[in-house]
């Protein structure tokens, strides 16, 4: 629900604009006030992206002067979020993937290093994630304009390990607007992972460009595998634009 006050020509928007910041503060006050901006969105707004499509669209013959929100700053110079909340609502992604991995014995932190290279190589941007340090909401702002995602998991008890459970569960209910995944597995006693990750991902429709279980540590044959996939996600990025 917004409010709009003509005298000042003032949005109050409650939480759509804001961000995790709780003390007054106006946007010109912060220089990276869009990664903060971005980060709010993908934790709060982006399952609700379509609902968000029609908030745009009200406001959208307002002339607005400020932006008050709930949460965060005060903007003062509304156009820098109005055009960033126009991409993200819309699901406009980059030439991005995010990477984002558990690792027990450096295996799988082996083959996620061969994607990452690779996709470097071919010009595409990477926001890599281990999820043993990581930050859950820095990885909720990164799926806001990723076009693919890579998930490494390793293999505990014959599903994916937890921590990657959680990001892969992560990537359904937050409906990001991630095109293409691949996942990358390793395990020491039996596989099961991939059919883990892909059961919890079937209901995002992404689409799985590859997928490789490998037994230990990986072989040469699998990073060359790896590296295949990695170009071919890389074109089926580019060719998104």
């Amino acid at each position: 629900m917004f409010t709009y006050l003509p005298e000042n020509k003032t949005l109050f928007p409650c939480d759509f604009f804001g961000s995790h910041v709780a003390q007054g503060l106006f946007d010109d006050e912060i220089e990276d006030l869009l990664v903060f901006a971005q980060k709010y969105f993908g934790e709060i707004m982006m399952p609700f992206r379509f609902n968000a499509q029609k908030g745009m669209e009200k406001i959208k013959d307002l002339e607005i002067n400020m932006i008050a929100p709930s949460h965060g700053p005060i903007h003062r110079n509304p156009e820098r979020i109005l055009s960033a909340y126009r991409k993200w609502v819309n699901g406009e992604t980059r030439q991005k993937t995010i990477i984002v991995y558990a690792t027990m014995w450096n295996s799988t932190e082996k083959m996620v290093k061969a994607i990452e290279d690779t996709l470097a190589s071919e010009g595409i941007e990477v926001a890599k994630h281990n999820l043993a340090v990581g930050d859950i909401g820095e990885l909720a702002r990164d799926l806001v304009d990723s076009r693919a995602i890579v998930l490494g998991a390793p293999t505990v008890l014959g599903g994916a390990h937890p921590l990657a459970m959680y990001a892969t569960y992560l990537a359904r209910v937050l409906r990001p607007p991630t095109k293409f995944a691949v996942v990358l597995t390793s395990y020491g006693w039996s596989g099961g992972a991939i059919k883990h990750i892909q059961e919890t991902l079937g209901p995002t429709k992404m689409e799985i460009v590859g997928t490789l279980e490998i037994n230990g540590p990986p072989t040469e044959t699998d990073i060359n595998k790896i590296v295949e996939y990695g170009k071919i996600l890389a074109k089926k990025i580019k060719e998104e634009d």
